[in-house]
């Protein structure tokens, strides 16, 4: 069964006769409820729901996320549904509404249209069909009148996954994990795009990102690690040379490059990784949060991991580890039975060119400063990128 309902209209905008788009919490009703599960889940009927309320802080900065349970039945047997939606939430948004707007869309079209295809593919290698690196998405879509959008989807807390508290830095287990996840994003959406012979920029909206926003966010990150480490004034000027917002973007966009490029997460650090554990043992991995989705070389998600997301240890001590780790299971999502470029990308390659997309990494912590204060164990990766030449 494709647990992903698949929007028909490419524009994932509902309209007469479609299922409503919610405006609050009072508007998920138990016959609304049932409509959307009704796409995949035929014969359920929902007879009750109980809203659980907004979600942590912490957990969606920039959506109102809504848990819900869903009970009924379904062919005689009784039900019970643990789900979220993510609301448009205008009145806490961090960024302008037409911005906003924008960003709700990447993600609503990539619910919508993309990850059925990927999953498509998944499913065709058993390996990689349980378990898949997002949440299950009932409905996805966004109202034209009001642009509110909506998207619901199964709730991983009630199944185990939890966010590190206080944006503590991943171990080398949960590094392992997510870097996993990764490499089953990238190596499916290159088999998706070489299978179709359409660019995935044709195929997806891609999130942008306005070099003028990202420069202040990055001068006021250069301030605090400034005033966090004032005896580091070599370093500083060297980050102030590198971290460039119009380049980055620039190179970003880039579609001459000659590198080879996937879906990039985009925004790949602690808050948006959602982690099951037995035992205190990490064992499951979810990404969330997909509304800055990117396409670039893979090692810019895996800089952006180890830069905003792993303490000194890991970075330094057991980061080879975890690229040799995510490189089988790149391998293992491009499968064996079609020739394709990521194929041959070797782990030397690709252990060289993460040491290259470093700058990249921090400049997504630089640019991030505001909710990832600058510590000790990124002041040591950053010394350590700078005796590699690259500073």
């Amino acid at each position: 069964m494709n647990y992903f309902f698949m929007i028909t209209s490419r524009k994932t905008m509902a309209t007469p006769g479609e299922i409503a788009i919610p405006q609050s919490a009072d508007d998920i009703a138990p016959s609304w409820v049932q409509q959307v599960l009704q796409r995949d889940l035929p014969d359920v009927i929902i007879t009750d729901v109980d809203v659980k309320g907004p979600v942590g802080q912490g957990e969606g900065f920039m959506t109102n996320i809504i848990a819900f349970d869903a009970v009924g039945t379904r062919n005689g047997a009784s039900q019970r549904y643990s789900l979220v939606a993510k609301l448009t939430d205008f009145a806490t948004m961090i960024c302008p509404k037409d911005k906003q707007i924008e960003f709700e869309r990447v993600e609503v079209e990539f619910y919508s249209n993309t990850v059925p295809e990927l999953l498509a593919m998944s499913n065709e290698d058993r390996s990689l069909a349980d378990p898949f690196f997002l949440p299950k998405c009932y409905f996805a879509a966004t109202d034209p009148s009001s642009m509110v959008s909506v998207r619901v989807m199964e709730n991983l807390k009630t199944q185990g996954f939890s966010i590190k508290p206080d944006r503590q830095p991943l171990s080398r287990e949960e590094m392992m994990l997510t870097a996993g996840a990764l490499a089953q994003l990238h190596g499916l959406s290159h088999r998706l795009e070489l299978r179709s012979g359409v660019p995935l920029p044709e195929k997806c909206v891609l999130g942008t990102f306005a070099p003028e926003v990202v420069g202040h966010l990055c001068q006021g990150g250069l301030k605090t690690f400034a005033e966090a480490f004032p005896e580091e004034k070599d370093l500083l000027a060297r980050l102030e040379k590198v971290v460039d917002a119009k380049s980055f973007v620039e190179d970003m966009s880039n579609s001459k490059s000659q590198r080879v490029r996937v879906l990039n997460h985009g925004d790949c650090w602690t808050n948006n990784i959602m982690i099951k554990y037995e035992a205190d043992v990490p064992t499951a991995v979810k990404l969330v949060d997909w509304q800055v989705l990117q396409y670039l070389p893979p090692t810019y998600d895996l800089a952006m991991l180890f830069l905003c997301s792993a303490a000194w240890d890991v970075f330094h001590n057991h980061r080879d580890a975890v690229l040799a780790h995510y490189h089988q299971q790149l391998q293992n999502a491009l499968g064996p039975k079609e020739p394709l470029s990521l194929q041959s990308y070797t782990l030397e390659q690709l252990k060289a060119d993460f040491r290259t997309d470093c700058l990249y990494g921090v400049f997504s912590r630089v640019m991030r400063m505001i909710v990832l204060r600058p510590d000790t164990d990124f002041l040591r990766m950053v010394q350590e990128i700078k005796g590699w030449g690259l500073l």
